[in-house]
């Protein structure tokens, strides 16, 4: 296992900002220590800060008594300037220094004023030119002394947070309303306000040549496996870009498989599931500035999941689980079924259909695969403007829109009315799946499908399946099967794949995601009337 980089040690009363790995350190400046003198110190930052006017240099003196020179360094509208100077420069300013912590060329004086002086949380020493210019870069305050060579890197960021609400994607009717959000403390408080166990680890560190996003892995000591939270440490730590500014782009990086249609790893944005994820050994990334967290290892029956279903009766909840996977099916076949019978196997379609759908099909002059064809991209177009549109204009569109075009489509002789209805029902099919990801996966599914179809009917569309399936069974997610609990079985972990069973026999974590502690819930009588 490769550990994370540290760098050196905060005063041990304060707590420490986010490690930086080395890897990270901008090559182009110099790792030099920094000199005791202030003006030596200003002549080597100044190339690399002069060029931004947003950088803030603010002199003053510390103590009244015998005055020591300093400088403050920061990135206007990043600090709280509330803070600076009420909690920092006034102290700084108007203290009475002692007689044995008095003078300019006592190398103490840093400890001291850190440990006095300044009433804020988060600081360090720090007495490398790279480091003090990283820092500045990532909106810290900088407070430079005369006669000492560290400075104080102090941690005061303004903060500018969007309320906490209920992410858009995964709406529920029952369950919590809220959702992750764009910082990353705020975010990980809201694991650990619903998962008050000691054991849970936080571990931080940053990603991005440039950027310096910070990125923190969250899972339960003695419950992950920690071979797994190994490899995605080191996956981690190995991505080598100028910046990581999402969840989307970082998970890229450490799938098994980039070239897979196939999401490896779930993205959620509601601290419930993250919770629900964690508790059964898998590991939370949470990336600094992006709501979404990723959860790894995952599996493919998890996207058909949703926080809802463990809310509701088992038989309510198992109803639309199934529900779920008859979707998902329908959305990919729906399209290439009507193409294969239509132009392969028309016996198959009872003569009362087939009758006015031949009639009508008649009056296109198009072949029935560039039909579906272009009714595809008509929805699809009209799904990606409802997506990208305000909410409630993007709603109008995709319904006035949809209506409007398909009987345009009719009327102008492009498409029959069964192609129309056999389209819209494939789309409508795609909004009953409760992951983004799998809905967009069967959108694009259906394109091999339909051209499949066409060119060998029925024997195409089940080759199509075959290659499919094969492709998901070959996949890995952090080197756990994703087609687990299906292949390889796992019959225990059956219960809550297809279906989702009784809570109170869910006694034992999933054996398809690898952990330490298998034990989830000890066994528990259910009581009632007989």
């Amino acid at each position: 296992m490769r550990k994370i980089p540290r760098q050196p040690a905060a005063p041990p009363p304060a707590p420490q900002p986010a490690d930086k790995p080395k890897n990270l350190q901008n090559v182009n400046i110099p790792d030099i220590t920094l000199p005791e003198n202030l003006a030596e110190k200003q002549t080597l930052l100044k190339p690399h800060i002069e060029r931004s006017h947003d950088i803030i240099n603010r002199p003053f003196s510390i103590g009244t008594q015998q005055p020591v020179d300093a400088y403050a360094i920061y990135i206007n509208g990043v600090i709280d300037t509330d803070t600076f100077n009420a909690g920092i420069l006034r102290p700084l300013m108007i203290y009475a220094e002692d007689g044995a912590k008095a003078g300019s060329q006592n190398p103490e004086l840093p400890e001291y004023i850190a440990r006095t002086l300044l009433t804020v949380g988060q600081f360090r020493k720090i007495d490398r030119l790279a480091d003090l210019v990283r820092d500045i870069y990532d909106g810290m305050l900088i407070i430079m002394l005369e006669g000492s060579s560290p400075a104080l890197a102090i941690d005061i960021h303004k903060a500018h947070l969007r309320a906490i609400e209920e992410p858009p994607a995964e709406r529920g009717l029952r369950g919590s309303r809220e959702g992750f959000i764009e910082s990353l403390d705020v975010n990980i408080s809201m694991v650990r306000r619903r998962l008050r166990d000691p054991k849970l680890v936080v571990k931080k560190t940053v990603v991005g040549q440039r950027t310096h996003t910070q990125v923190a892995i969250l899972y339960i000591e003695d419950i992950a496996d920690p071979n797994i939270v190994a490899e995605i440490e080191t996956r981690i730590n190995a991505i080598n870009v100028d910046g990581i500014e999402a969840s989307g782009r970082l998970e890229q990086f450490i799938q098994d498989r980039p070239w897979s249609l196939f999401y490896q790893h779930r993205l959620t944005e509601k601290p419930d599931k993250a919770v629900m994820q964690i508790l059964e050994g898998r590991v939370l990334i949470v990336i600094d500035g992006t709501p979404t967290t990723i959860t790894a290892p995952s599996l493919f029956v998890e996207f058909f999941q949703a926080p809802g279903d463990y809310y509701e009766l088992t038989w309510v909840g198992s109803f639309i689980r199934l529900l779920r996977y008859l979707a998902f099916f329908l959305a990919i076949s729906t399209s290439a079924l009507y193409i294969a019978v239509v132009n392969f196997q028309p016996e198959l379609i009872p003569t009362e259909l087939l009758v006015p759908i031949a009639r009508f099909r008649n009056q296109v002059p198009f072949p029935v695969v560039l039909e579906i064809l272009i009714l595809e991209v008509m929805m699809q177009l009209v799904i990606e403007a409802g997506h990208h549109l305000p909410g409630n204009v993007g709603q109008t569109v995709g319904v006035v829109g949809g209506i409007i075009m398909g009987q345009a489509a009719i009327t102008a002789r492009f498409a029959s009315p069964a192609a129309v209805i056999v389209a819209s029902f494939s789309a409508m099919c795609t909004f009953v799946l409760p992951s983004p990801g799998i809905a967009l996966v069967s959108r694009i599914l259906r394109l091999p499908m339909i051209l499949a179809a066409a060119s060998f009917g029925a024997v195409g569309f089940a080759l199509m399946w075959l290659v499919l399936l094969t492709h998901l069974i070959s996949l890995t997610s952090i080197g756990v099967p994703y087609m687990s609990p299906l292949a390889p079985t796992r019959y225990s972990d059956l219960k809550d794949s297809f279906i989702r069973s009784f809570l109170t026999s869910m006694q034992k974590r999933p054996v398809s995601i690898p952990s330490q502690d298998k034990v989830r819930q000890a066994g528990q009588e259910v009581t009632g009337n007989r």
